[in-house]
């Protein structure tokens, strides 16, 4: 007799897969505000324009992260959740020290038009 009961994709369950994975959603947030950056979207205030792309950036990567590692966290057996928690923890190390760096840069620019 066949089987035919429906079989899940494997789903990547390791510490390198979620640090990829995490990696991957911090990349995307940086071109996003790459993307925003170039556009150029303030008047004469040149800061607002770039703080809106890195909120906007921000968002997507906090709300894009969390819905992944739910659903990594969801697809695990118990065992390897601490791979996943330590992939996801890993891999926004760089997300922070990129983010105050860039803080760092828009609170350095003039305010207003000159």
């Amino acid at each position: 007799m066949a089987d035919h009961t429906a079989r899940r994709p494997s789903a990547p369950v390791g510490l390198a897969a979620n640090l990829t994975i995490g990696m991957s959603v911090h990349l995307l947030a940086a071109v996003v505000y790459a993307v925003l950056s170039l556009l150029r979207l303030e008047g004469c205030d040149r800061s607002d324009g770039l703080a809106a792309g890195w909120t906007l950036a921000v968002l997507i990567d906090l709300m894009l992260g969390g819905i992944l590692l739910a659903m990594a966290l969801r697809r695990v057996a118990g065992g390897s959740r601490w791979a996943v928690l330590a992939g996801w923890a890993v891999s926004f190390v760089p997300f922070v020290v990129a983010a105050a760096v860039s803080m760092r840069y828009l609170n350095s620019l003039p305010s207003g038009c000159e």
